[in-house]
Parts: structure tokens; sequence; C-alpha cells
């Protein structure tokens, strides 16, 4: 619908602020690519474009479930979704930004222009307070900028149209000046990638408003390749190496007290939101010191820590002959900083519940997954589409000459053939990729990946880190316990009358996974017997292993799986099982249901005697 018609934009409703926002976003997410190459500040860590995307694709998903008319209603619903969404400096940023605006507006149903610019001054002032140490030159500097040309505009203009114009004009100035006023933007010749983003954000709205078209590009479209920043591979200037972030929830939570004591940290500390919700950035040295300094505030939910020093190294290293990168799916079950430490890559499966769709992991974590799926049996899941997997490998192409594809069972998903249609159609020259069905999922897909990436560690070829994973796939021992099997016989896995029976008569079953294949065990009655016979199995398979690596799945059995690990740690032979407890993919949770665990098992020794072959047959 355009609006463009002679008496303007006079007010702004709930609906209209929803598609301006949803316009703003799109553009946003479409310049993503751009935003990462020329991410110089406060890092040259070139995950700008990523962050700002992953914030407003939860503002974009918060929306969709917003039921709002008035214009301070939906800001609410914004803001709520940017701060728990909100990845990185500027997405946290963006994320106060959002949250002042909300307060502004406070319960308006509709506003008028000049209403609208005092909401816009205290979202300017929010953000600024956000920081323990404001920056001219950055995202801010164009937020207030924006801000006040709004404000001078308002009383003598009152119209939307023409005074957003302008307020992009004068973003644009400051981003032009952000080359200037920071000397790390000047050495390497960009501007600051924070302010790009936000001037792509008010760009979206205005063609919006002034058009009424959408400027959402495909996320597979090509794009002119912009110049990258003149930036220098020096690890070693990149003083805290770890991007730390959780959200905290509490009762009249200490803003300030939280900014100080994350500051005697790190550096680039944000603090977004109100006295009951907030979220969390800084960039550390001490990330688990970090996340439990925050515990002494509040209720620490969905941390996240991200290694500075590989992003990089990945982004303005130069490429390798031979590099390796190693991308799994999110059936995929390790803890996030062993993901993190091995510079593992992920393409999320798709999640349904209620009617929705989500990107596993990157909209919705396990976690809130299973909560939902408690209140709603409604769920499903879905391999990625090969586009997915298509914008992963070019991009990795860029600084690997290598890929490797880790998958979940090629006879329970269609995400092999997602992954494999996706590898024919790179055809970037010197990058070959290889796709590895790994016959299993969850625990067992971890260790295989787990054991690939210590292959790509010890300096092993492609094809011998292939071998590797695909003898690792054989090695490893995955059992799981499932309460009920209604779940499995909904997905057509067991015959539905079994399915049926197990609910009536609560029979579960012990499960064994591997080769491509959920085989049953044995039978139990409860939990209790569950865990009994997977002890067994583990415990005998464990008691032959030298160094063990333990990961325990759950969906939403936390006590269950500690119990396991403490029963698996008193079978281990020695002192040297790693264990790790871990929410369970939705891929698996979908299908085992919620009470569901498991346990997956392979020795590192053999792993380590098997890259010394490996070596030796070079």
């Amino acid at each position: 619908m355009a609006l463009r018609n002679p008496i303007g934009i006079r007010y702004l409703s709930g609906a209209r602020l929803r598609r301006a926002v949803v316009a703003g976003a799109h553009r946003v997410i479409a310049s993503a690519d751009l935003l990462d190459r020329i991410n110089v500040f406060p890092v040259p860590d070139a995950d700008t474009g990523q962050n700002l995307s992953a914030t407003l694709w939860a503002v974009l998903h918060g929306l969709r479930g917003c039921r709002a008319s008035g214009v301070g209603e939906v800001a609410q619903a914004i803001a709520q979704a940017a701060l728990r969404g909100a990845r990185g400096n500027s997405g946290v940023i963006l994320a106060q930004f959002f949250q002042g605006l909300a307060e502004g507006l406070g319960e308006q149903v509709r506003v008028e222009l000049s209403g609208f610019s005092q909401a816009l001054t205290r979202a300017a002032s929010r953000a600024r307070q956000a920081l323990a140490e404001p920056k001219e030159g950055t995202i801010l500097s164009s937020i207030s900028a924006f801000a006040r040309r709004v404000e001078e505009l308002a009383g003598r203009l009152g119209d939307f149209v023409p005074t957003l114009r302008e307020g992009l004009a004068a973003a644009r100035q400051a981003l032009r000046e952000s080359r200037e006023i920071l000397p790390s933007l000047k050495a390497a010749g960009v501007v600051d990638a924070g302010a790009l983003g936000f001037v792509r954000f008010l760009e979206g709205i205005v063609r919006y408003i002034s058009t009424g078209e959408v400027d959402e590009l495909a996320r597979t479209m090509a794009e002119p390749e912009p110049e990258k920043a003149r930036v220098k591979y020096e690890p070693a200037s990149i003083s805290f190496r770890y991007c730390t972030e959780c959200t905290l929830s509490g009762t009249d939570l200490p803003c300030e007290e939280i900014k100080r004591a994350w500051g005697e940290l790190g550096d680039s500390v944000v603090v977004a939101g109100g006295a009951d919700f907030l979220h969390l950035h800084v960039h550390t040295n001490v990330p688990a010191r970090a996340l439990e300094v925050a515990a002494r505030f509040g209720e620490v939910n969905s941390p996240k820590v991200d290694d500075m020093w590989a992003q990089h190294a990945e982004a303005f290293g130069e490429p390798k002959a031979g590099a390796i990168a190693l991308v799994v799916d999110t059936s995929c079950d390790l803890p996030d900083r062993i993901m993190t430490r091995h510079r593992i890559h992920i393409v999320p499966l798709r999640v349904r519940v209620g009617g929705r769709e989500y990107r596993d992991r990157v909209e919705l974590t396990p976690g809130e997954f299973y909560r939902l799926m408690s209140g709603d049996p409604q769920v499903g899941t879905s391999q990625p589409p090969p586009a997915d997997f298509l914008e992963v490998y070019r991009h990795l192409g860029r600084n690997f000459s290598q890929l490797l594809a880790l998958v979940l069972a090629k006879d329970l998903s269609g995400t092999w053939n997602s992954a494999y249609l996706a590898s024919k159609e790179v055809s970037q020259p010197g990058l070959e990729v290889e796709v590895v069905d790994s016959g299993t999922l969850s625990g067992g897909l971890g260790l295989v990946a787990w054991a690939a990436a210590l292959g790509i560690e010890a300096g092993l070829s492609l094809p011998q880190v292939v071998e590797l994973a695909r003898r690792a796939a054989r090695q490893v021992k995955f059992w799981g316990g499932l309460p009920n099997l209604e779940p499995l016989g909904r997905s057509g896995r067991v015959p539905w009358v079994a399915g049926w029976l197990s609910g009536r008569l609560r029979l579960g079953m012990v499960i064994s996974v591997g080769g491509g294949q959920i085989r049953p065990v044995a039978p139990g009655w409860g939990a209790r017997q569950l865990l009994g016979k997977v002890v067994g199995l583990a415990s005998q398979a464990i008691s032959g292993m030298s160094r063990p690596l333990v990961v325990i799945p759950h969906a939403a059995a936390a006590g269950v799986a500690e119990a396991l690990a403490g029963r698996v740690a008193e079978a281990a032979p020695g002192p040297d099982a790693e264990i790790h407890i871990v929410d369970a993919s939705p891929a698996l949770g979908v299908h085992a249901g919620l009470g569901a665990f498991g346990v997956a098992l392979l020795d590192k020794a053999w792993v380590e005697q098997e890259i010394e072959r490996l070596e030796e047959g070079r």
C-alpha cells in the first residue's frame, strides 16, 4: 500500500510503526555482508552485520506475534524482542535505543511528530547511557544526529515524511564524519559499521514511508563485492579475546552497579534494558567470571561467548592453501564453549512451534523450545533449505580453501541433501566442499564433529579429516532413554500403534542411534528404570576407554541428566573423563519427546591414535 499523498503523514499509529520497523530491519539484513566487511571498531572481528541482523530478526519474530494496535504497545513489543535477541555491541545499543523509544511513547495509541521527536530524544539518550564509555564516531553519533534533526524540524513541519528524510541526511553526515573521528576507521579507510547499520535501518524506513515499498532482498541474491577494510592481521591488538553476552532477569536490577562490575573485567561494556530485564555485553578475557558476576544480581539466561581472535583471523587473515573450515547443522549437540573453541560453524535447522517457524539456536534456543513445547505438543522440525548452506559456504570460502560439512543421518533427515545440493552450487574457484553423512545426530554428531575438529587442528588434509570423521562415526556409542514412544509414533519412526500403547501403558524404550538407524534396545517403565538400563550400557562401554569424551543431551530432563553424569563418572576408569550436559537439539527432542535423555561416548585416546596413524600415512 503506497503512503504518498498530498497531506503527508501527520501521525504514527501502531500499524505504521510496525511496518516501518519491518522495512528498516530488512534493509539492514540485506546489508549484513557489507557491514561485516567494514567492521573495525571497537575490534576488527567482522560480525557487526551478523549481530545487527540477529537482533533485527528477533524484532521481526516479536512483531509477527504482536497483536497490539497502539504505537506505545508496538514500541514495547519491539523493545522486548530486541533486548532478548540482541547480539554484539551495536545490537545491544540498538536494543537500548528501542527501549528508550518505548519509554518515550508510553501508552499512546497514536503520536504526532512533536511527541515522536521527544521519544526519539529519550531513545538517543538511553542508547548513550547504556555504554560505560560512550564513543563519538559510532552508532551513537548517527542516532544522536538523527534525533536532533527530527527535533529541530518537528514543530515547523509536522509531517513525518520530509522530517525523517532530513533526519536520515543528518545521520548520513554523522556517518561520513566517523571516518575522521576514530583513528582506526581512518587507517582502515572505512566508516563505522554500527553507524552504517543504523543509517541502513533509517533508509529502509524512509523508503517505505515515501513509496510504500519494503527493500527486502533475497538472502541468496548476489551483491556487489564491497571493498574490504584495510586491516592487518594482528590478533595481539585485540586486548580482550572474548565477546560475552547474557540476559539478566530480576527485580530492581542496579544497572550502574552492574556496568561498573563488568567494567572491571574488560571493555566495550553495554548494559541495556530496564529494572527487571537487562541485556549485558562485554569484551573480556574471563567470560566465565563475567557470567558468574552477573549471576550475583539476578537470573542469567542465554549466555553467549565468541572468540574474537578467531573471528579476526577468519576475517582478515590471508586465505591459506589447505585451510579447512568445519560446518555442522544444529542437530549437533556440543557445549557452546567447545563449538567456539574449535570454530565449528553452524547451519540452523528450522523449528515449528504453534504454527510459527524459527531458526534453531539463532531465533530460538533449545531450552526455550522445550518450554514452548510443554505448552504446545504440535511441534516439528525441518531441514534447512540449500540456500542456508550456500550462504555459509560462500561466507567461509573467503578465508578457507576447503570446507567439511558434517550433517545428521541421511536416513533420518533431508539435511544431507540440502548440504550436498548447496556444495554443487558453490562456484568459487579454489574452494572444495566435502559433505559427510555422520549416520547419527545430537550428542553422537557432536562427538564426530569434535573428533574432526581435533584432526583439523592437528593439520590433517581434508581427505584425512573425512576418513577420521567416518571412522569416529562408527566408533561413537550413543544410547537414549525415551519415556514415551508417542512422539516417535507420530513421526512414523515406530508404528503408530506402538506409540499409542506406550502412552497408555507408560512404557518407554532404550534406543541406540548410529549407522543412520534408531534401534530399540530394551523397554522400561519410568525414567528410573530407563536410567538404570542406559547407565548399564554406558558403564560397560566407558570401562574400555582411556580418556572418554561424554555428551549427555536431555529434553527438559536436567535432573535425570545430572544423575546420569554422576553414574557415568563413577564408571569411568580414571579421572580423565570429560563429561558435558547439554540441552538436546530440537531435532532429537521433537521425536524423542519431553523427558528424553541420552549419552554419547567416544575415547579421545582413540581419536589421537587415529590422528597419529593418518599423519604417518601421509
